[in-house]
């Protein structure tokens, strides 16, 4: 079996982010040169095989079954090892072993090539959190735990994992770990982590009744996780189930990372273990054992939880200041064998609103961050860019769009019934002045499109597809109107067609952008129609339990997760019924998450939609690209997600850079399903003096 994980195959065989033709055809096997191809300018990470040791590069092809050939080249690794002086203290003080011991071998060891320059040891990165939630994905997305990561290009590579290797049907996926890797307590990190985490968290009905996406796979038999020896587990499925490693490419920081769990420490929390567990829970005030295993297995709120992140959290989510410290066992080294990360410490002080994240920005106080920094504030933040000791970098969002108006399908009633003509979708799109909102709330960034993939990439639908039925025509949004809905009232404005009162509701909450001044547009864009509209703004978590609720008519969020809608389907097509983001059809999710036992049962277009999601899971790449071309053209033909502007800055895209920080790409993949700016690799930057 080979040992190494190439990086472009995975993107190869997922369809991840491969810059080939548009189109409705899925693009051809093709040669890969990873160096000009995959990577953005010189990062570029590398997996070396156990059986090479050499000094020079050396090119080796991988047939990946019945896809492509892929040429990467791979390098020695280094020679010796180096680390922080804070740790060599430790070491000559006896509270931890050499380096050469706290690495993998050096074989296994993931070399993370330098963007600049080899960095420097030392230093803070300060960042700005806005309440406790925001730890998940705030300190999660720069501190990535996944088994797989992102490239700048967006492209799959292992990380945690050392490599992946699946059978010719893609129902067997046997992972290879790092040889001599550990958690950041010392203890080994070895396949009894995946076993363990499947046997007694993924499959145990107390702790986890509702399964994890990897755990179901394609149904509706559940994975099965098999120990091979110590650095070797495979996962198997009934059917194939060609995007396991995308899966497990996206996680933020929070109790639902689950493929592998730290076992030696988590046991005496679970009563399988400890016959004592449930003792141990109530003395620590919990009402059992299990909201206590859960709350210990929580990196948010436990710090004493080992993990095998760059940094390691030191306290809980809830205070003030939240901060983390570099793991003295990350299994990553620069190109030269000096142990990253550089930085010491990051350090996220929490602020009660994205006004005083701003505020933070200007008087220098922040780092490296883009999230909660929003576009409107571009042309302040310029200005003080010299007194604060910082500067602008731009990152436009990878594919899909910044702003999307969703039209809820499964709202209930005569006005539901509405919402759920295609006609009515469209006529609303293209009653929207874009280009009017483009200048305002974009400040001429992006672009008009719909919610689909960039162009290039293998699930793109077609150039065709890009502006179909995106467009000012007010004459077609009449015409189109004048068909599905009764007689005007006698404030002129239209009403259902049984020619009772009508008002479309346009929910917003201040999240990564303007998006309260685009849904007011919208609802003054509509009224232009003779729609009665109005927009209102709410905050964040009543936001969300509306949309769960299925209460809202029509919301705005962003879709950012098109890189792959087999792994992460939950915005192309409604399969959550919970939480912000599924608001096209939040009641057809509830539907789709209890097996069909509550929520609304979906129209047999929206069935087709979920079918084809399945489908393309256990689907080889090159047929899964064509049933991803399906959904997006059917995103495309019906609305239900109305685009307004994508390609922008708008969502984590606008990012203040201390002027003394190094090794910041120009460029990165900006998306949230890669885990931004874990695309930065910010283990390798450093602070110039």
């Amino acid at each position: 079996m080979k040992r190494m994980l190439l990086i472009a195959t995975l993107s190869a065989i997922f369809a991840i982010a491969l810059a080939a033709c548009g189109g409705s055809e899925a693009p051809a096997a093709q040669i890969v040169e990873v160096e000009k191809e995959v990577f953005v300018d010189k990062i570029v990470l590398k997996e070396v095989p156990v059986e090479v040791v050499v000094e020079k590069e050396v090119i080796k092809e991988i047939k990946v079954p019945g896809e492509t050939v892929v040429v990467t080249k791979e390098v020695a690794p280094p020679r010796g090892f180096s680390e922080s002086p804070l740790l060599t203290q430790l070491v000559q003080a006896g509270k931890l072993p050499p380096v050469e011991e706290r690495l993998p071998i050096p074989s296994d060891v993931m070399v993370i090539q330098t963007y600049e320059q080899v960095g420097k040891y030392g230093g803070t990165m300060r960042r700005a959190l806005i309440g406790p939630g925001d730890v998940s994905c705030n300190v999660g997305r720069v501190n990535g735990m996944s088994p797989f990561r992102f490239t700048t290009e967006g492209e799959l590579m292992p990380h945690v994992v050392k490599g992946v290797e699946p059978n010719a049907d893609g129902t067997v996926w046997t992972f290879s770990l790092r040889e001599g890797m550990r958690w950041s307590d010392g203890a080994p990190f070895t396949a009894d982590n995946w076993v363990w985490a499947w046997e007694d968290l993924g499959m145990n009905e107390d702790l986890k009744p509702s399964k994890s996406l990897w755990v179901r796979g394609p149904g509706p038999e559940t994975a099965v996780v098999a120990k091979v020896d110590d650095t070797t587990f495979t996962v198997s499925y009934p059917k194939p189930y060609w995007v396991l490693p995308a899966a497990w490419g996206w996680l933020c920081a929070g109790p639902w990372i689950d493929p592998y769990m730290p076992s030696h420490y988590l046991e005496q929390f679970h009563t399988k273990y400890n016959p004592d567990a449930e003792k141990m829970a109530k003395e620590a005030g919990f009402d059992s054992w299990i909201p206590y295993f859960l709350d210990r297995h929580d990196v948010r709120d436990n710090p004493d939880r080992p993990t095998v992140q760059p940094w390691v959290m030191q306290n809980k989510r809830g205070d003030h200041i939240v901060w983390t410290e570099r793991n003295p066992y990350y299994f990553a080294t620069d190109q030269k064998g000096n142990q990253l990360p550089y930085i010491d410490k990051q350090r996220f002080e929490t602020v009660e609103n994205v006004d005083l994240v701003m505020l933070k920005a200007v008087q220098g106080e922040i780092d490296f961050q883009s999230r909660h920094i929003q576009l409107p504030s571009l042309p302040v933040l310029k200005q003080s860019a010299d007194k604060g000791g910082y500067r602008i970098q731009l990152y436009p969002t990878y594919g899909g769009v910044d702003a999307y108006l969703g039209v809820n399908h499964s709202y209930p009633g005569p006005a539901g019934d509405l919402l759920r003509n295609k006609d009515f979708r469209i006529a609303l799109s293209f009653a929207l002045n874009r280009d009017f909102t483009k200048e305002v709330s974009f400040l001429g960034f992006g672009k008009a499109r719909n919610a689909i993939p960039p162009l290039g990439h293998p699930h793109h639908p077609g150039a065709q597809y890009e502006t179909l039925n995106v467009g000012y025509d007010l004459d077609k949004s009449n015409s189109l109107l004048d068909k599905v809905m009764g007689p005007k009232d006698g404030d002129g404005f239209r009403t259902l067609p049984d020619g009772s009162r009508f008002e479309l509701d346009v929910n917003a909450t201040a999240a990564f952008g303007p998006w309260p001044d685009i849904a007011e547009q919208a609802a003054q864009f509509w009224m232009k129609v003779g729609i009665r509209s109005r927009s209102e703004v709410v905050e964040r978590s009543l936001y969300c339990a509306r949309g769960t609720a299925n209460e809202q008519m029509v919301s705005i969020w962003n879709h950012d997760y098109t890189a792959n809608v087999f792994s992460q389907p939950q915005k192309s097509t409604p399969v959550n019924g919970g939480g912000c983001e599924p608001h096209w059809g939040p009641g057809y999710g509830v539907w789709w998450s209890s097996s069909g036992d509550s929520g609304v049962k979906p129209t047999p277009e929206v069935q087709q939609l979920m079918d084809w999601v399945t489908e393309g899971s256990t689907l080889p790449p090159a047929e899964a690209a064509k049933v991803a071309q399906k959904i997006y053209a059917w995103h495309a033909e019906n609305q239900v997600l109305i685009g307004v502007i994508g390609h922008s800055p708008m969502v984590q895209g606008v990012t203040v850079v201390n002027r003394k920080l190094v090794n910041v790409p120009d460029k990165i993949a900006n998306d949230s399903f890669f885990n931004t700016p874990f695309t930065a690799f910010p283990e390798q930057l450093w602070y110039r003096d």
